[in-house]
């Protein structure tokens, strides 16, 4: 309680000034504009992303698929994708690592081509040989394409044209 008149105050008393307001105003509108662009890359890196997330998935399914004995396929369209294992009653999905997922942002196109003949579908297949032959993923979306190839010894990459 202020033991002043009123309408006299003390000099402690008297509050922010403009200015300082002013420059309190700009110091966080600097820090949220870097967090937001932080936040939320651009496109192409999102795709990028995604085609060298499953360019490593890509060489865990080859490693699993000589572990069981048993091939596993990578079935992909442009909402998501999913990984399946052969079994005497057919292919079922897998989990954990494998779980079925969603693209970061919805694709145009999921290219899949397998062999060196240019055979095309819509099914990876892993086999249980070490060495398989080329398989090329291409991702699109608008104008940015991402590929994601095999070097045909169990290593996968993924670039931009």
């Amino acid at each position: 309680m202020s033991t002043w008149p009123q309408g006299r105050r003390s000099h402690g008393d008297r509050g922010f000034t403009l200015l300082e307001l002013l420059v309190v105003m700009v110091i966080a509108g600097i820090v949220i504009s870097l967090v937001a662009v932080n936040a939320s890359p651009n496109e192409r890196g999102r795709v990028l992303d995604d085609g060298q997330r499953i360019a490593r998935l890509f060489e865990l399914a080859q490693e699993e698929a000589q572990l069981r004995a048993r091939p596993i396929a990578w079935e992909a369209d442009t909402g998501g994708w999913r990984f399946l294992q052969a079994t005497p009653a057919g292919w079922i999905p897998l989990t954990d690592v494998f779980a079925p997922a969603k693209w970061r942002l919805p694709l145009d196109g999921v290219a899949v081509t397998e062999g060196g003949s240019g055979n095309t579908g819509a099914r990876l297949v892993f086999g249980r040989e070490l060495i398989d032959g080329p398989q090329h993923v291409v991702l699109v979306r608008g104008d940015i394409r991402v590929d994601v190839a095999a070097d045909g010894t169990g290593r996968y990459f993924a670039s931009t044209p």
